[in-house]
């Protein structure tokens, strides 16, 4: 299960921005299924910039495994929010990787005479 919060700063809360953003958080159940150990924990920041159309979004993710955060800038707030979804997707794919390669190294005898 993966627990949501979506934050939004200098701006009225947006109840289609929020829909944009859980349909995409949703992605990352998707990736996250299967793999990793419950529960699952993304915050996301969502933050308007007053002065020029410059918006920022942040995602932090916690697994039991690995915690990640995926940064975005940009002036169109749906783009900033499918960038940063799509960043932190590249960086649970890397993780992921990472671990299983981790998974494929073993320390045996000969493996250890070498060091």
């Amino acid at each position: 299960m993966l627990k949501k919060k979506i934050t939004f700063l200098n701006m009225e809360h947006s109840m289609p921005l929020e829909e944009h953003a859980n349909q995409k958080l949703d992605k990352i159940l998707d990736i996250l299924r299967g793999n990793e150990a419950p529960p699952f924990y993304a915050e996301m920041w969502i933050k308007a910039n007053k002065l020029h159309p410059h918006h920022t979004t942040d995602l932090h993710l916690k697994t039991a495994r690995f915690t990640l955060h995926a940064h975005e800038e940009g002036t169109d707030m749906y783009v900033v929010v499918d960038n940063t979804i799509d960043k932190m997707i590249t960086l649970i794919r890397k993780e992921k990787e990472k671990n299983r390669d981790l998974a494929k190294h073993t320390d045996t005898d000969k493996s250890k005479f070498g060091r």
